[in-house]
């Protein structure tokens, strides 16, 4: 026996045992279960998990042109060599359903409403309202209008992408008996994959990306607050915010606008709380909640020309911040047809086609989620069983009726109803909720309720020779809008927040209504139609800017110049930007290199506490004078030596933490609680208020209205109670034991569920507002972070070979191989990198880094 295989077999046999202990002494968030007698009998279930790639294969496929050749690297990447460009999409194909079968499978369920046919009746609301947000329908209409634009010779990729579904199916139809584990504990076999399955998988995205119910916490906030105060928290720009695109201007700082009246409609208050409450019932939407609030969904990318660089040409870097998985969400791979030429090296989501980020011999490119408004939500009065309100007329529903398959039961008929904007969503008990709501309901209109061609654009990006290739292809990138940052081999760096935009009509919106989509429009009343869209020629971009420069971390896009049309109504706090600005400006000419860009990335500063703390301390020393008590003086030198720097072993990130916590929740909690708006206001606006209006009301204790509270006194309240919550914690005043590793924590969940699969937590230097992110909350102790950076590259155009990609994961979602979690505990734990190989052949491939080898022949080849 190789020792290869041995390791193999053992690590196999450890695996099994833990999961049987979990299954035996554990509940299970999985449904379904198969008896363990049936699943651990030898030749059955367990005993038939693939295992690693043997070291070298051959396959005889009919149907294939030519020879396609797949070296894995040490990393388990495949790097695909093919003769014929459909025959490297057939194993593209192959190869993502070797290595990810069951995580494409479950996205496909989770957007066509399958999930409850595996898993049983309790993801019945779950798959009910997926069907109901009209992600599988429009899949299915973009599919068909892709065939059309085929036949009528408008679009060629659709045979490759036919091509790539049956490289998935080949698996599929010869792996029936040796499955990944998770088949076998759930008991049901993996179906046929389709062109549609593909599609949903990005509508997933889009749903990840762009789908939100913050319009109706705005509304609910306006509605508790007066307009001035609402403003004073939420009004746009945002303070201190540099703008993705440099050319149309900076804000030095936010004004503060004073508002209308606004007038409560305590129905639809109730209503709207109502909807939000039925939807913490839906475990999908509680999740995309959540995550919503802990900005997990973001990115880096930051683009320098030659002048910066130390090689005379540009350097692209590229992450992008998703919740964390085991497997990984991106899929890494390297393809090359000899016929076309086509040549690229970059991530995709498994079960898709092409590669989403990367670069080919020309040009490279790298995605941050804009936060364009594309979604708004509307509520009408209801007009009967049948007819509902809409623009003061009667109009009648439609109707989409669905079946939903049911393991253990009977198949149940769904029903969903439409307005002229999209689905009615608060039809609750129709999902399987306790509750409905009363006189109106609630439907919405998105981007992604369309025909999307994003396939397009990728085939296009993937071809592109320069910017002018570039431009063309991103005109099809339509829903998913992204902040697309871009570099070529000719020395180019440009930026473009791309995507469809909505402009709406608010021409006859209440005096008090915000306008833009900001919060619902009554569309009985006929408000907010959407009239077009943004023209592509008209979103704002940037090319060979002054500053040789260019970056973007889900700030805002374009500066005050920018009065063409309306675009974001969210964006982040900007810390991550401020950073990324500050090391890219101050960074001297001639001097940025690959290892430079390795510590941009992976950089621990928090430009938030430099904000803070400097203010907290001055605060201190005016309170204490020359002679603070002896622990008070502890923290203070702590704080005063204290770079900024979010490290782990050190005590000064927690206090900052802690004491940030602290000041906000005493800042804003009062009000909360006093006027009930759901909404908490954004870090930086705490920021703004302590460095600007040190007088703000918000300082004061609505709670105490015979004692004023200060700026001054609210900050040192903080700071005394994170002294006595820390003393507390630890048992000791000695700051030396308090330590930020012991709080901030990453943790990597298993896609099942399984802690056993799951890996972490691991101690961890930064925070959320890091340029490496990892955002815990710790206001009730220890805090897990389970989201940030799903990929890193770096692009070098002076030699594609030197560039770097990593993942948080490995390549494969099988929990026995290797390269289940070995780029997460080998690299990406550690700050490291791999090579791509980019230029090495089939034929020169270094040999000590060839895992294995894969041969794909046409049948009788």
């Amino acid at each position: 026996m190789k020792k290869s295989e041995k390791k193999m077999i053992i690590q196999l046999s450890s695996f099994i045992v833990i999961t049987i202990v979990f299954l035996a002494i554990f509940s299970i968030p999985l449904l379904g279960i198969p008896p363990l007698g049936n699943l651990l009998f030898p030749g059955n279930g367990v005993w038939k998990v693939p295992g690693e790639h043997p070291s070298a294969e051959r396959l005889n496929i009919p149907g294939l042109s030519g020879e396609v050749s797949v070296i894995r690297d040490e990393w388990g990447v495949p790097h695909i060599f093919a003769e014929y460009e459909a025959d490297m999409f057939f194993a593209q194909g192959y190869c993502h359903a070797q290595d990810r079968l069951f995580q494409m499978d479950m996205w496909r369920r989770q957007v066509r409403g399958k999930l409850s046919e595996i898993l049983g009746e309790s993801m019945l609301a779950n798959d009910k309202f997926a069907l109901a947000m009209g992600m599988e329908e429009w899949a299915m209409k973009t599919d068909e209008a892709l065939k059309e634009m085929y036949n009528n010779g408008t679009m060629e990729f659709y045979p490759n992408f036919e091509r790539y579904v049956d490289g998935i199916n080949h698996y599929i139809n010869t792996h029936k008996d040796t499955k990944p584990l998770e088949y076998y504990l759930l008991n049901f076999e993996p179906t046929t994959w389709s062109t549609v399955d593909s599609l949903c998988i990005a509508q997933e995205m889009a749903r990840q990306m762009t789908w939100n119910y913050n319009d109706f916490y705005r509304y609910l906030s306006l509605e508790a607050l007066n307009n001035t105060y609402y403003n004073e928290l939420f009004s746009l720009p945002l303070p201190y915010q540099i703008p993705i695109v440099p050319d149309y201007g900076t804000y030095p700082e936010s004004p503060m606008k004073a508002g209308t009246s606004f007038k409560s409609t305590n129905n639809l208050k109730t209503e709207i709380s109502k909807f939000l409450n039925g939807l913490q019932q839906i475990d999908s939407e509680k999740d995309k909640i959540e995550n919503q609030k802990n900005e997990i969904i973001g990115s880096n990318n930051w683009v320098v020309n030659g002048s910066k660089s130390n090689t005379g040409a540009p350097i692209l870097c590229n992450d992008m911040h998703l919740a964390w998985l085991m497997p990984g969400v991106w899929y890494e791979q390297h393809l090359k047809a000899e016929d076309t030429g086509l040549h690229i090296y970059g991530y995709i989501i498994p079960g898709m086609p092409l590669i989403a980020v990367g670069h080919n011999d020309y040009v490279g490119w790298g995605f941050t989620n804009t936060g364009y408004d594309v979604l708004d939500w509307y509520y009408y009065n209801i007009d009967g069983e049948d007819h509902y309100i809409y623009n003061k007329t009667s109009t009648a529903y439609t109707y989409e009726n669905f079946i939903i398959k049911i393991k253990n039961k009977e198949p149940e008929e769904f029903t969903i109803r439409k307005t002229v904007h999209g689905p009615v969503l608060s039809d609750l008990r129709s999902f399987g909720l306790p509750t409905s709501l009363g006189d109106i309901i609630i439907a919405s209109k998105w981007t992604a309720n369309d025909l999307f061609f994003n396939f397009i654009a990728g085939n296009g990006f993937d071809r592109a020779q320069n910017r002018n290739d570039f431009n063309e292809a991103s005109k099809y990138w339509t829903t998913l809008a992204q902040n697309i940052v871009y570099g070529d081999i000719y020395g180019n760096i440009a930026i473009r927040p791309t995507g469809k935009v909505p402009i709406r009509d608010d021409s006859n919106i209440p005096i008090w209504h915000p306008g833009n989509g900001s919060i619902p429009y009554n569309a009985s009343n006929g408000e907010g139609e959407w009239i077009g869209y943004v023209p592509f020629a008209e979103l704002p971009s940037s090319v060979n800017p002054a500053q040789s420069y260019l970056a973007s971390a889900n700030q805002l896009v374009a500066g005050p110049e920018y009065v063409k049309f309306f675009l974001q109504n969210e964006y982040v706090n900007g810390y991550r930007a401020r950073r990324i600005n500050e090391l890219l400006n101050n960074a001297p000419d001639g001097t940025i290199n690959i290892d430079t860009m390795i510590l941009f990335q992976n950089d621990v500063n928090s430009t938030a506490a430099k904000a803070f703390i400097p203010d907290l301390i001055e605060v201190i020393k005016n309170y204490y004078g020359i002679t603070p008590p002896t622990k008070i003086s502890n923290v203070l030198n702590e704080l005063e030596n204290w770079g900024f720097i979010m490290d782990k072993d050190d005590a000064a990130p927690l206090i900052y933490r802690k004491w940030r916590d602290f000041f906000e929740d005493y800042t804003f909690n009062d009000e909360i609680g006093f006027y009930n708006f759901p909404m908490r206001p954004q870090t930086v606006i705490l920021e703004y208020l302590m460095k600007e209006n040190p007088d703000s009301h918000w300082f004061d204790n609505v709670s105490t209205p015979l004692i004023t509270e200060t700026r001054n006194e609210t900050m040192l309240t903080a700071f005394n109670a994170t002294i006595n919550w820390l003393e507390d914690f630890y048992g000791s005043e000695d700051i030396m034991k308090w330590r930020w590793g012991d709080f901030h924590q990453l943790y990597y969940p298993s896609l099942t569920g399984l802690d056993s699969l799951s890996k972490g937590p691991y101690e961890a230097d930064g925070e959320g507002f890091t340029v490496n992110p990892s955002r815990v909350n710790i206001r009730s102790g220890i805090g897990y972070a389970t989201g940030g950076a799903s990929e890193r590259m770096i692009i070098d155009f002076s030699n594609l070979n030197n560039s770097l990609s990593v993942i948080p994961s490995g390549q494969r979602g099988l929990s026995n191989s290797k390269h289940y979690s070995d780029q997460l505990e080998d690299l990406f734990l550690q700050g490291k990198y791999h090579y791509q190989y980019f230029t090495n052949t089939f034929s020169n491939f270094p040999t000590s880094c060839i895992e294995s080898k894969l041969y794909f022949f046409p049948s009788g080849g």
